[in-house]
């Protein structure tokens, strides 16, 4: 699915003047990208001890136990660790496109779409990926520092952050394929994205259902204990 899924990404690419070579490796950069990203998750938390391990799937990828820390700001800085280590390839990239391959990328073809690949992708992703958004990074680091600051309020804030801004895109991303998007900078992918943050919304709206339910049964378990308690007292 991963593959799949980065070759739906990257099909426009099969219209002239193009073709199938440079949907190859526009997949080529998405699995580069991707690893980057991942590897940087999984290398900050072997710094704070925690061993994870990568997994693609048809939406990316994974880092799995990379955030299996107690610290909270250890979690937080392993979230960011991944947008950030696109970024310094975003960098490395910029670098060789400004000072070694400068002649290349001024003629069309294959290096000079490679770097634009590149950096579109190193930079458009992570920033999507910083937003508050669960379960994205941005919506991890959202959550840790909601939850923070409110403690008892935290994760449902975070949640409805969540739904809110992943509903907007939603929408933004649909006008932008059919008429004029409100925010044009945040109108990427057309009816794919659309679909991508419909669905993010609505889990997070599921997930905020699940806990309210699991805080009422919580206050009443609580509230029936108080009641035997005060029973025994009385016979007492």
């Amino acid at each position: 699915m991963f593959w799949l899924m980065g070759a739906v990404l990257g099909w426009d690419y099969i219209k002239p003047p193009y073709g199938f070579p440079y949907v190859l490796m526009w997949i080529a950069c998405v699995l580069v990208s991707i690893l980057v990203h991942e590897l940087g998750h999984v290398f900050m938390g072997r710094l704070f001890g925690s061993d994870g391990y990568i997994v693609l799937y048809s939406f990316g990828g994974l880092a799995v136990g990379s955030r299996t820390l107690s610290s909270r700001w250890k979690r937080v800085a392993v979230s960011f660790a991944g947008p950030l280590a696109q970024f310094v390839l975003l960098g490395l990239v910029w670098l060789l496109a400004q000072y070694v391959l400068v002649e290349t990328i001024k003629h069309p073809g294959y290096a000079r779409e490679l770097i634009i690949q590149l950096k579109w992708i190193n930079l458009a992703w992570p920033v999507l990926n910083l937003l508050p958004i669960l379960p994205l990074d941005g919506g991890q680091i959202s959550r840790e520092l909601l939850d923070w600051a409110l403690p008892r309020r935290g994760i449902r804030t975070a949640l409805v952050l969540s739904m809110i801004v992943a509903g907007f895109l939603a929408i933004n991303c649909l006008l932008a394929e059919y008429s004029k998007p409100l925010v044009p900078y945040l109108a990427l992918g057309g009816s794919l994205s659309a679909l991508l943050f419909g669905l993010l919304a609505i889990s997070n709206y599921l997930e905020l259902q699940q806990l309210g339910q699991d805080r009422r049964r919580q206050d009443y378990d609580d509230s029936s204990h108080w009641g035997r308690d005060r029973d025994l007292w009385g016979n007492d």
